[in-house]
């Protein structure tokens, strides 16, 4: 007696086992190439990251060879404002370069306690000129109650008004000695300090006459160059 099934089972296992390697096969490619796309993409963001440094690096040897090229135009200028008359012509200090006028002409600082004595003590203080009223105005934010400069408010502050320091005085003279206020006037106009008188009021008040005046005086806030690492964040951004 044949078997006649037992072709047909073969085969039939045969295929099964076809089909069981096929999806071995299948799994194992999917596997295979689920890796390579994982690996392709850390390889990119990789490659990406470093190139975000490299640009990065790029833009600060960019900036330092501008400005190396601005410090040598600006060392050219400072030599050529060394010649000027006018700031050779000057009083400063005993071997200091003529441009430090211009540094003692726009200080640095807001320091209201140092304009309130020069003030004072020397462009108001003309023979025969009484100060009567002497208001020096300390900047907010800037300086504190008593006067003293906060430099990092200075440096960083964006205020319009912060680069100047606002003042009000009242001086007086007798009935027949105008000319001592116009002799102070011109104490304020040769001042080496940047003074800017916006009123002005002179009136006879009995035997006297009385000057009433108002103004600024001007400073630049420092500026400073740090070099800073940066952290670059993954992305680029």
């Amino acid at each position: 007696m044949k078997d006649n099934g037992t072709p047909a089972l073969r085969k039939r296992q045969q295929i099964q086992k076809a089909g069981k390697s096929m999806f071995l096969w299948v799994a194992g490619a999917a596997v295979i190439l689920g890796i390579c796309a994982v690996l392709a993409l850390s390889l990119f963001e990789r490659i990406s990251y470093k190139q975000s440094v490299i640009n990065e690096k790029n833009r600060t040897v960019s900036t330092l060879e501008n400005n190396i090229k601005v410090a040598a135009k600006l060392k050219s200028g400072v030599r050529v404002l060394n010649t000027n008359q006018a700031l050779l012509d000057t009083p400063r200090l005993e071997d200091s370069e003529p441009v430090s006028v211009i540094l003692d002409a726009l200080p640095s600082a807001a320091n209201s306690s140092a304009l309130g004595a020069s003030l004072q003590q020397k462009l108001l203080s003309a023979n025969g000129v009484s100060i009567e009223a002497l208001t020096v105005d300390p900047i907010p934010g800037v300086e504190d109650l008593d006067g003293n400069s906060d430099s990092a408010s200075t440096t960083e502050s964006t205020d319009d008004t912060s680069d100047h320091i606002t003042f009000r005085f009242t001086v007086s003279v007798g009935s027949g000695e105008a000319n001592l206020l116009q002799d102070m006037l011109k104490n304020i106009e040769r001042s080496i300090r940047t003074i800017n008188l916006t009123s002005v009021v002179i009136e006879r008040q009995g035997s006297k006459i009385t000057l009433r005046a108002e103004g600024s005086a001007y400073y630049q806030p420092a500026v400073t160059a740090d070099l800073q690492n940066k952290t670059v964040p993954k992305g680029g951004k």
